[in-house]
């Protein structure tokens, strides 16, 4: 759905949640603490008039499927945002529905990262408060609380 960047929401309680709720902090080139601060995240967002908000939802049953799935699909998207920078987008920006799964094993750092070219944070990482922002666009969204339940992703690719 294309959405207007100005009513991505972000807040501070985002990267609370990150640093302080997060069993990954520290442990992703593309997360927390290697992420732009928060005032850096919504100054990003200002920069841009266009963007698209992706909802994919899937049951998972076994929390260990998750890793194939949503790096295939980060995968798909990230060939998108090259797709829409040659088409003549130079700013196009993507923030993939979860954690960077392009290596197995993290470098941890933006300066070791492996593949820096395709390598992109979430909206989470960019305080981006996906539940806000994706119930403002009418989409659904709810706390997991159990793996056999439907999940709602989501993903921003901003383009101009």
């Amino acid at each position: 759905m294309q959405q207007n960047p100005k009513k991505i929401v972000v807040a501070q309680w985002v990267r609370m949640k990150c640093t302080f709720g997060c069993g990954n902090y520290g442990e992703g080139a593309c997360c927390p603490p290697n992420a732009p601060t928060v005032d850096e995240c919504q100054h990003f967002l200002e920069e841009y008039g266009e963007a698209v908000l992706f909802h994919v939802e899937k049951r998972l049953g076994n929390p260990n499927k998750g890793y194939d799935w949503s790096k295939g699909i980060n995968k798909r998207l990230m060939d998108m945002e090259r797709e829409v920078f040659l088409a003549g987008n130079e700013k196009a920006f993507l923030l993939v529905m979860s954690p960077c799964k392009i290596c197995k094993k993290c470098a941890k750092s933006r300066g070791e990262c492996k593949n820096k070219e395709r390598a992109r944070p979430t909206p989470e990482a960019f305080a981006i408060d996906v539940f806000s922002t994706a119930r403002q666009a009418g989409y659904p969204i709810e706390v997991l609380s159990d793996y056999t339940h439907k999940m709602n992703r989501y993903a921003i690719l901003l383009i101009r």
